[in-house]
């Protein structure tokens, strides 16, 4: 049962979302990221490879002991 509120919060937020964008919408200072997605399959796929690889040279260190 304590999930409920989580549940209900997200789903609130998700409403005034789609209803009311503006409040939600990029700040300026985040543009340029925007200019950077353009909604393609192939963007996904290369946010993930990125994500993936920083991930992975930050975890490496500590995989090798260091």
């Amino acid at each position: 049962m304590t999930a409920v509120p989580a549940v209900l919060l997200t789903g609130a937020l998700a409403f005034l979302a789609v209803t009311h964008p503006e409040p939600f919408a990029a700040p300026d200072r985040a543009l340029w990221l925007r200019r950077l997605q353009s909604g393609h399959v192939g963007d996904y796929v290369a946010w993930i490879l990125v994500g993936t690889t920083v991930l992975g040279a930050l975890t490496l260190p500590g995989m090798l002991g260091g």
